[in-house]
């Protein structure tokens, strides 16, 4: 029951906003992302530390959620890492969204590249309008046979060994 002395809700306070990653949030996005498939990741053959890249971070209630880095490349925009703990569907779509505003003047592209044990984030990449494009088979163990960097090797007791690539062209 709802009475007159209930205090209000501040629904600035739960609203969402996005700004840029700093240096002050490495050891959050460090921590975040050994949560969520590791500092380390594999790209196309490479294994990239996407803690060190530019990037954007949701807050809500004034509390880091959700990170999204990003490498910009001549004709593309390569989203390099999307991670939530927990995932969020709503601050992913609005890190997507904000990552686009930095994409090159000629960019026709954009695209991301994540593991097939990745559910929640190939999920919400349909969600916002990206496509399946390429899946490398076996890619991330190749690199992983011959690799010193610590890879995670499972997600939630899913073997991590695949590379599955997700892109939207952009008008």
């Amino acid at each position: 029951m709802v009475t007159i002395d209930t205090p209000r809700m501040d629904l600035d306070a739960i609203q969402p906003s996005i700004r840029p990653y700093s240096s002050e949030d490495f050891a959050w996005a460090v921590e975040l992302l050994e949560s969520t498939g590791g500092r380390y990741r594999v790209r196309r053959g490479l294994v990239v530390d996407v803690a060190v890249l530019p990037g954007l971070i949701a807050e809500r209630g004034g509390q880091m959620v959700a990170l999204l880095t990003l490498a910009r490349h001549r004709e593309e925009l390569e989203l390099s890492v999307i991670a939530s703990a927990p995932f969020d569907d709503e601050l992913v779509g609005l890190l997507i969204d904000a990552a686009k505003t930095y994409a090159p003047p000629m960019c026709r592209r954009v695209y991301t590249i994540c593991s097939n044990a990745d559910f929640e984030v190939q999920r919400a990449l349909q969600r916002y309008g990206f496509r399946l494009c390429t899946a490398r088979p076996g890619a991330i163990d190749a690199v992983a046979r011959r690799s010193q960097s610590s890879l995670t090797r499972t997600v939630d007791g899913v073997p991590v060994r695949d590379e599955i690539e997700f892109d939207q062209l952009l008008p």
